[in-house]
């Protein structure tokens, strides 16, 4: 059976779980890059080194923001021209989506050394952690361009029907991360400076091994020169289709400086810390929903391309199942071993007092969430960005934000907390109303 006649006859649910797996882990090694320089930082520099690099946290997002726009834009035009036969065009769309993540990458990077200072004020740095901040922003802006890189790499790897080979060009920088932390921190005693270095040189490897597989033609993309002449229109066309993804990362980087405010001001830097953690678990609670919601881009973007629409609708009935149940597990966990969890990233009494009941609340109906991801995907994956884009600015920036300054005038530091469940829950209510319409119109187009 080939790929095409896989993606529109082939059984799902065994389809859904062999893309969504690797992409989840994924996505777990993309994530380990800033988590474990908070694990190796919290228990061997101390609060102050830890808040440090939690306040360089949004530089992540910026560089995934630009990343992410760029692969997944150009992956999921890939899936849609892949559906419908289109086969110069699948492989343009790499070529435009490598090309213009390089630029705007380095682009980032010019920007982010030369207002560093004025960035990091913005970010919340307090006096305390601000020479950690800077030494931690300085390396990391550099490799911007390089995690920019892998990111497409990865996407279009595993677009290609190799999502076991798009995991191991995040895993093989991870695993480069982790062991380069160990003798930076531990061993050589580097601090701060050791763990940034350990992450962009984890990124380095990611990005020269990514691009080896496609060049080397690994992938269905087939490199030709005239692939990587910037056409205007589908550089367009990329660009509004991974726009929802833009506004993701720059609202959780936004989110991270109103955070950080708030907390510092509630808590300061032990606070700040606590924040660390909780966004740091957060990433993993929810890595199977984002796993899965990746996993099946390529399988509703080529059946919507070929107009199998009952089957893009029933492909992400049975992911939200599948989605909504793994997070349901993993979130029991998170309830009752919030204390281990506190424990793990260096945490001592003061910040257990904090962090405890901040996780427990932080998390209360995160199971919601396996749906709202994948809403927020299928969208894009249809190639219609408008109610990506809705979903994602409601969720985090006009619902969260506003609940983050007005809880705690009630509720004190846990009202800080509470702004994440009670916009998540107003989130659900807009996915479902989105879907469920999109649902309406896609069957009236199907024939009979």
């Amino acid at each position: 059976m080939s790929q095409t006649e896989e993606f529109s006859k082939g059984k799902l649910f065994p389809m859904i779980v062999r893309y969504s797996v690797p992409a989840a882990i994924s996505l777990l090694i993309t994530a380990i890059y800033n988590i474990v320089d908070r694990i190796f930082v919290g228990n061997f520099c101390g609060t102050s080194a830890l808040a440090g690099l939690s306040v360089c946290f949004p530089i992540s997002f910026l560089m995934m923001a630009v990343a992410l726009t760029c692969s997944a834009g150009g992956a999921t035009l890939f899936s849609l021209f892949h559906g419908s036969g289109e086969k110069k065009d699948m492989s343009r769309s790499f070529g435009n989506s490598y090309l213009m993540v390089v630029v705007f990458e380095i682009l980032l990077t010019i920007l982010l050394l030369l207002f560093a200072d004025p960035v990091l004020r913005l970010f919340g740095v307090t006096e305390t952690c601000y020479s950690y901040a800077l030494v931690y922003y300085r390396i990391v802006a550099v490799g911007c361009v390089f995690q920019g890189i892998s990111q497409v790499c990865c996407d279009f790897v595993r677009v290609s029907g190799k999502p076991v080979m798009g995991m191991c060009v995040t895993g093989i920088g991870a695993v480069t991360n982790i062991i380069l932390d160990f003798l930076f921190v531990v061993v050589f005693d580097m601090g701060v400076e050791g763990a940034a270095l350990a992450t962009v040189v984890g990124q380095i490897f990611s990005a020269v091994f990514g691009s080896a597989l496609i060049f080397a033609g690994r992938t269905l993309v087939k490199i030709e020169a005239e692939i990587f002449r910037i056409r205007t229109g589908l550089a367009t066309r990329i660009l509004a289709c991974g726009f929802s993804f833009f506004i993701a990362q720059i609202a959780m980087g936004l989110i991270s400086l109103v955070y950080n405010g708030q907390l510092g001001k509630y808590g300061g830097d032990v606070a700040i810390s606590v924040y660390a953690v909780v966004s740091s678990v957060m990433t993993f609670v929810i890595m199977p929903a984002s796993g899965i919601s990746q996993g099946i881009q390529p399988i509703l973007g080529n059946n919507y391309g070929a107009g199998n629409y009952h089957r893009v609708m029933e492909t992400l009935g049975k992911a939200s199942l599948l989605s909504v149940g793994i997070t349901c597990v993993i979130w029991v966990g998170v309830q009752i071993f919030a204390k281990e969890l506190i424990l793990v990233f260096g945490g001592g009494e003061e910040m257990l007092a904090i962090g405890v009941p901040g996780l427990r609340i932080n998390f209360i109906i995160t199971p919601i969430l396996g749906f709202v991801m994948l809403a927020t995907t299928f969208f894009q994956s249809l190639g219609k960005p408008a109610p990506s884009i809705a979903i994602t600015a409601f969720r985090q920036i006009l619902f969260l934000i506003p609940f983050i300054y007005l809880l705690p005038i009630a509720m004190g530091i846990n009202g800080v907390f509470w702004a994440q469940p009670v916009s998540d829950a107003f989130a659900l209510v807009l996915s479902l109303w989105l879907t469920l319409r999109t649902r309406k119109e896609l069957y009236s187009k199907e024939k009979p």
